[in-house]
C-alpha cells in the first residue's frame, strides 16, 4: 500500500503540482489512498520532494524555483533559497555526482557548498539553473 501510494504521489505531482500537503492528501484520497498530513508530509520527505512556487515538485525539476541566488567566494558557492527549502536543494546537490562538490552544509534558505578548485562552480551553476 505504501509503495502504491508513493507512486500516486508522483504521478500527481509530475501531472499538476499540488500546492500543499492538505491538497495533495485531497488528491490521494479521491485516488483511493487514506493519508494523514503526518503521512504526506514523510512521503514527500522520504521521495525527495520539495516545494517550489508551483507546488510540490521532483528534485531537479523544482530548483529553478527554489534557487534565488548563488555568488561564488574562492573555492564555495553561497546558495541562497527559498524558504525552508535549502536541505532539499543540497540534497539534490550531493546527489548530483558532480566530481568537484566536496560538500554542501545546509541551513533554512541558505547553502554553503564546498568545491575541489573554482572550476567546479560552473557545471554546479548550470544544475542550479536547469
Amino acid at each position: 500500500m505504501k509503495e502504491e501510494r508513493r507512486r500516486a504521489i508522483l504521478e500527481l505531482v509530475r501531472e499538476s503540482p499540488p500546492k500543499t500537503q492538505r491538497e495533495l492528501a485531497g488528491e490521494l484520497l479521491r485516488r483511493g489512498f487514506q493519508a494523514t498530513q503526518a503521512t504526506v508530509s514523510r512521503d514527500l520527505q522520504e521521495l525527495g520532494l520539495g516545494r517550489s512556487r508551483r507546488g510540490w515538485g521532483v528534485g531537479a525539476a523544482a530548483l529553478d524555483d527554489l534557487v534565488l541566488s548563488v555568488t561564488q567566494v574562492e573555492f564555495m558557492l553561497v546558495v541562497r533559497t527559498a524558504p525552508g527549502s535549502a536541505g532539499m536543494v543540497a540534497r539534490t546537490i550531493d546527489e548530483s555526482g558532480l566530481s568537484g562538490v566536496a560538500g554542501t552544509l545546509a541551513g533554512d534558505d541558505t547553502i554553503l557548498v564546498v568545491l575541489a578548485d573554482r572550476a567546479a562552480a560552473q557545471p554546479l551553476r548550470r544544475l542550479l539553473s536547469a
